[in-house]
């Protein structure tokens, strides 16, 4: 059996349970997902090095979580500027990386409407870990392109601290 997550979009394997993160929304199957991916860039430098970031930030985008919470807003926000410096930007990860603790002041407006993705984390999962950095990149072209509204802000905080 299957589940679609209401974050994301993606179909994942049922799992028991709920999820475990405090302020970002899924279903416990796109969770239980997002830790297998999270798992084999661990496991792996080369992958860590070169994904790692965008990993992070796709899947922060993509589950945004309560709007009434003030760090599920903030997430939204400082993890899409994070991926506007490195796709639309060109920046290295470490840049992004740093620039998260000084984006991450103030509040936050709610994002906009939900996204239709046409990629997620188990468009990743599902691929072999030969093509495991390919499939990142798409999956986080697929996140920021899917909030096309948020575009001008995640630029605009982006702005801010390169």
């Amino acid at each position: 059996m299957s589940e679609v997550c209401f974050s994301c979009g993606g179909a994942f394997a049922d799992a028991p349970g709920g999820t475990a993160h405090a302020y970002m929304a899924s279903t416990p199957g796109c969770w239980d997902a997002y830790g297998a991916v999270l798992a084999r860039e661990y496991q792996n430098a080369v992958l860590f090095g070169r994904c790692h970031r965008l990993t992070v930030d796709a899947f922060a985008v993509q589950h945004p979580g309560d709007p009434a919470e003030r760090r599920a807003r903030q997430s939204f926000w400082i993890h899409g500027a994070s991926l506007w410096m490195v796709l639309r930007m060109g920046r290295p990860h470490h840049e992004a990386t740093a620039a998260l603790k000084s984006l991450a002041q103030g509040d936050f407006p709610v994002p906009p409407a939900k996204p239709a993705f046409t990629l997620t984390h188990a468009d990743v999962l599902c691929a072999p870990e030969a093509e495991h950095e390919v499939r990142v990149k798409a999956w986080a072209e697929a996140a920021l392109a899917g909030c096309a509204d948020a575009h001008a802000t995640f630029a605009a905080l982006a702005q801010r601290v390169v």
